[in-house]
């Protein structure tokens, strides 16, 4: 591959990373609204159809980012072997200097996919948490009286 096809592959993998993201966004966002609108008080097959459909998709989307993660890997591997880049391949891997992040065995590339799947989990277990083990404050009589029941 040539220098310029590598590039063309790193901007699109990094669209498709923007994508995925904005995707995870929308559907965490989605589901805390219907967490505060009503699925707080439904009922638990409700709950965790709602919460098997979150999981399902997450799962499709940490599927894809790892192909992601792949051919990123793969296109920093061709940018390596190129004979005279025109940018070298520590610059691409760590765009912030070294002066604000200190020389690491880890690329702030692998940093940032790690923070990102800690993240995601984190996200997923406080969900759950929410789903099924927050006890939601009560905001109406008629929900009050409801809840007794």
């Amino acid at each position: 591959m040539t220098e310029s096809e590598i590039l063309q592959g790193m901007i699109g993998s990094i669209q498709s990373v923007m994508s995925l993201f904005s995707m995870f966004f929308a559907m965490i966002s989605g589901y805390i609204v219907a967490l505060f609108l009503f699925l707080n008080r439904a009922p638990l097959a409700l709950r965790l159809l709602a919460f098997i459909l979150l999981s399902l998709g997450l799962v499709f989307l940490g599927g894809s980012a790892i192909s992601i993660q792949r051919i990123q890997d793969g296109l920093f591997a061709g940018w390596a072997r190129i004979a005279n880049p025109m940018i070298d391949v520590e610059l691409l891997r760590n765009p912030i200097r070294h002066a604000i992040i200190p020389a690491t065995t880890w690329s702030q590339q692998h940093l940032g996919v790690g923070i990102g799947w800690t993240v995601a989990v984190l996200v997923y277990i406080a969900l759950a948490y929410l789903t099924f083990g927050y006890r939601w404050p009560v905001n109406s009589a008629a929900e009050q009286s409801q809840r007794t029941r």
